[in-house]
């Protein structure tokens, strides 16, 4: 049985953020989905990091697109691991956990949603994958590379545009950071009839948890895959 949430950088609980291992541990706890960042380095690759800079996960110090993506693998992540690109984790992911793909786009990447767009097609995993983003001009350029890709709007707070945004992006996706009263506000019976589905992130609590099982159409992003699903999916443990 599926745990139908959202596996927040994989499981960086118990493994780096952003990592194989970490989008590993995800599949094997049959998490639905999985949420990662990407971001441009020097030679246009596009690698799986939260950060703008490999300061707070490497071994190194610097802006990943000050780098080559060769350079970035002098830098390992805790001993062993290194930083991944996007055609690494779609290799892994692909027709096991569902993908949102959030673009950092900040203005200082020339051709990142292209680069991440050719990959996913030449992976065929247009089915596989989905993108959120906070920059809705990416979104915007994404949409007019594909009819077909899925999109979803980010937003740390719902506003007064997001609907407009949603229809004209032809939005299959709306991510909000969570709060109680944003959930509670949120009209669940327009989304339903736009065809978009909602997650709400990242619900770390035990009574954040429990709140969200009265909202069983919204997905949840989580780092804690254990804990939720203890919580909400208690007959998918195994002993």
């Amino acid at each position: 049985m599926k745990i139908q949430a959202v596996a927040e950088r994989g499981y960086p609980i118990q493994f780096p953020e952003n990592t194989l291992s970490s989008f590993q541990a995800a599949i094997d706890l049959n998490f639905t989905h999985t949420k990662l960042e990407v971001h441009l380095t020097k030679d246009g690759i596009p690698v799986v990091m939260r950060d703008t800079t490999i300061d707070r996960v490497t071994s190194g110090r610097g802006e990943i697109n000050q780098f080559t993506y060769a350079e970035l693998l002098a830098f390992p992540i805790n001993h062993d691991e290194r930083i991944p690109t996007l055609a690494e984790v779609i290799h892994l992911t692909k027709g096991k956990i569902k993908t949102a793909i959030e673009i950092k786009q900040s203005g200082f990447y020339y051709g990142l949603e292209e680069n991440v767009y050719d990959i996913i097609r030449q992976h065929q995993a247009m089915e596989d994958v989905f993108i959120i983003s906070e920059n809705h001009h990416s979104l915007a350029r994404l949409r007019i590379l594909s009819k077909q890709i899925k999109l979803g709007l980010l937003r740390e707070n719902p506003g007064i545009h997001d609907f407009f945004l949603l229809k004209e992006l032809m939005a299959s996706y709306y991510m909000l950071k969570f709060d109680f009263q944003t959930v509670q506000q949120l009209d669940l019976a327009v989304l339903k009839r736009m065809g978009i589905q909602p997650i709400v992130g990242t619900v770390q609590t035990i009574e954040e948890m429990k709140f969200m099982q009265n909202y069983p159409e919204i997905l949840i992003s989580t780092t804690e895959l254990e804990k939720y699903q203890t919580i909400a999916h208690p007959k998918t443990i195994t002993i």
